[in-house]
């Protein structure tokens, strides 16, 4: 649907004027329309135990919520053609319409495998979330361009037990990769109001409260996580924040009309890009509804969209479209078409520097006037608490805290630091508290108090650039031609973005500071989520070319999201990775790549054809192709490396001839990551010497060899 992917506007930012969202590296996935439980007797007992209890505590019918504590996991087996995977599943929702006992919302998680590349998902009955409206809502969001959650019916057999479900993927780092995204903080908002009386809401009430916790917590996995997730958490306390959402208005508009319960503040979630400082809305929990009268059903579209949307809707649903479905995408499909400008406007134009004005301005002037003059605890103190307090949670000065406030005078009575892991759980754990005093206390995250790693725009035209700064540099523009331009690199923590469409550009990048080669960060990103000393993001290349030397960074030269042909790429020397590409689709006629202590190449979720590549004295691999990529390579040298090429995870790798020599092993194919599957490798014509191994693959992979010279 390559019209339909220029046309839409969110789609420009998404992946930024590239249609490559139909490549092979992003095919769709392909859950089949059943899906079958095994749970022995013991643990289908207590499913049934705690659906049956969760359904009788309290009113039947009121507005009572499901108690947390039946919402504890059972193990299960699921079946995928006469293989059993191990999971696990337990009752899902607020509200007891996820109840129908024997039959139950269900949120499942997969533990040591994937279900069709998918780790964690949800059943949700179909009435709590419209039925099939829910598929035609979250397929139409994909076809504009917005990262989108795979949903689809599904019949469920849960030991015999059989009924309709809602198939729904959670929101994790497979689901952001599918959406050409690096994985990073989806945010929403901490349900704990779900679990307050009216006396302990009164009292939330006239405190600072607004509360927001990651929904994808796997992310959090170092302290840089918890600071990206803080900055983000910070910002969604800007009383400016709609500024930062990418397309706002639009999703707004159209959900107001037919799903307006996904813009309650308890359904409303984002995904972060810290690079640029702002968010993409993500969709959730809308209770799709078509009314009368909302409906412009005169405006029409191209009849080959709208017969490949019917047809995809058909596979998710066993169901054709409805005369009002058809409608409204096709009003929907129209609005959108009125927003190109403005959203092209938006993210080539926007300089990033948001007015912030939070909203819970007091009670940071009462924690920094408690820091100039008080005790702070050390971590793993214990501390007594004898009375009703409110706790807020932050980071500052790269450290993790937490301050109580008495309910009774709104004085800060202790801030304690804290460890990573601790703060980690504090704002990824919605609806956990601590009891104070028999009073529910839900942590209030602040986010990050920090300052932040500074945007530094480059403007103007020049030719030479000096990047000095403990900072990220922008370099971004609409349209560059025939220039050559020198970025000169003096600070060991500075990074650039680029982000442009180039036309007959050298870009020359050098370092010219003293850096101990044996220093080394076990974080591969920064705070902004960047890995490469450069950054090439949503660009387009014509006869360009690329030259790096002596980087530090987790990657020399990172390009991502980026389409086109580059005439030369020439990086020397690099600490770790030489360079790194990701979800792109290039063209390359060369590539020199010399030392580099970690891969040479890396390429990952994209298609990319290299006429030429010389890549020496690699640490680890000379080529390394992972993620559902596909690389062609017509000629190639790879010398002194452990593994010359490695291809893996759903990885196709073609070559028409190489030669290799001193290496471990030549050849390696196999699986790594549990949502993929093996990897293969062709070699027309293969020279390999001086190795200990020369082909390597598992039982899922294979490697074909056509001729040895």
């Amino acid at each position: 649907m390559k019209i339909l992917r220029w046309s839409i506007t969110f789609n420009f930012f998404l992946i930024f004027c590239l249609s490559i969202n139909n490549s092979a590296f992003s095919k769709n996935i392909n859950v089949p329309q059943e899906i079958q439980f095994n749970l022995n007797n013991s643990e289908y007992n207590k499913y049934l135990r705690r659906s049956m209890k969760a359904y009788t505590d309290g009113e039947l019918y009121g507005k009572k919520n499901i108690k947390k504590k039946y919402k504890k996991w059972v193990k299960a087996k699921i079946l995928i053609n006469q293989k059993k995977i191990n999971a696990k599943i337990r009752i899902l929702g607020d509200w007891k319409d996820h109840l129908r006992p024997p039959q139950t919302s269900l949120k499942v998680k997969i533990v040591d495998d994937s279900y069709h590349g998918i780790t964690r998902f949800n059943l949700f009955l179909p009435e709590t979330r419209k039925g099939e409206n829910e598929v035609f809502w979250t397929l139409m969001l994909k076809k504009l361009g917005f990262p989108s959650l795979y949903t689809r019916m599904i019949d469920v057999n849960l030991n015999g037990n059989f009924y309709r479900a809602i198939f729904q993927e959670d929101a994790t780092k497979e689901f952001l990769e599918r959406n050409s995204l690096t994985e990073t903080v989806i945010l929403k908002k901490n349900d704990f109001g779900f679990y307050l009386n009216n006396n302990e809401r009164k009292i939330y009430d006239d405190f600072f409260s607004s509360s927001f916790v990651i929904d994808n917590n796997n992310f959090l996995k170092n302290d840089i996580a918890n600071f990206i997730a803080s900055e983000a958490i910070a910002s969604k306390s800007n009383i400016n924040f709609d500024n930062q959402v990418a397309n706002e208005n639009f999703f707004t508009n159209i959900h107001q009309k037919y799903a307006s319960h996904g813009l309650d503040d308890i359904n409303r979630k984002y995904i972060y890009l810290p690079y640029k400082k702002v968010f993409l809305p993500l969709y959730y929990d809308g209770n799709v509804q078509f009314l009368p009268g909302k409906t412009n059903c005169k405006r029409k579209v191209i009849n080959k969209i709208i017969l490949d949307f019917e047809k995809e809707y058909k596979k998710l649903t066993k169901k054709n479209l409805s005369k009002m479905q058809k409608c409204v995408f096709e009003d929907i499909y129209n609005l959108s078409l009125n927003n190109i400008n403005e959203f092209e406007k938006f993210f080539l134009s926007k300089d990033f520097n948001f007015k912030k004005i939070n909203e819970y301005s007091e009670i940071k002037i009462k924690i920094f006037d408690y820091f100039k003059n008080k005790k702070i605890y050390k971590i793993n103190t214990i501390l007594n608490i004898s009375e009703k307090m409110m706790i807020y949670t932050f980071v500052y000065n790269d450290k993790f805290f937490n301050c109580y406030l008495s309910v009774k005078n709104n004085n800060l009575k202790l801030c304690q630091e804290i460890s990573g892991k601790k703060y980690s759980k504090f704002i990824s754990e919605s609806g956990r508290y601590k009891l104070t005093n028999n009073f529910k206390t839900f942590p209030i995250n602040l986010g990050s108090l920090n300052k932040e790693v500074p945007i530094i725009k480059l403007a103007g035209n020049a030719k030479e650039y000096h990047i000095d700064k403990n900072a990220t540099y922008h370099f971004v523009k609409a349209n560059i031609s025939k220039q050559d331009l020198k970025f000169i690199f003096k600070n060991k923590k500075s990074k650039l973005f680029i982000q442009g469409n180039f036309e007959d550009v050298n870009f020359n990048f050098k370092k010219d500071f003293n850096h101990d080669d044996t220093e080394s960060d076990s974080t591969r990103y920064d705070k902004n989520l960047l890995t490469g000393c450069v950054n090439f993001f949503n660009s387009s290349f014509k006869k360009v070319t690329i030259k790096s030397s002596n980087m530090s960074c987790e990657d020399s030269v990172n390009i991502k999201n980026s389409q086109g042909d580059i005439e030369n790429i020439q990086i020397n020397n690099s600490l770790h990775d030489g360079l790194d590409i990701d979800f792109s689709k290039l063209k390359i006629k060369n590539i020199i790549i010399n030392k580099a202590k970690n891969d040479c190449l890396d390429v990952s979720f994209g298609q990319y054809d290299i006429k030429k590549a010389s890549l020496k004295n690699c640490g680890d691999k000379g080529a390394s192709v992972g993620e559902k990529s596909n690389l062609y390579l017509k000629n190639g040298y790879i010398s002194n490396s452990k593994t010359a090429i490695a291809s893996k995870d759903d990885a196709s790798t073609n070559v028409d001839q190489i030669k290799i020599e001193d290496v471990d092993t030549c050849l390696a194919a196999y699986n790594k990551k549990r949502e993929f599957k093996g990897a293969s490798i062709s070699v027309r014509n293969f020279n390999c010497s001086k190795f200990k191994t020369k082909k390597r693959f598992d039982d899922q992979s294979k490697i074909l060899i056509s001729n040895e010279y």
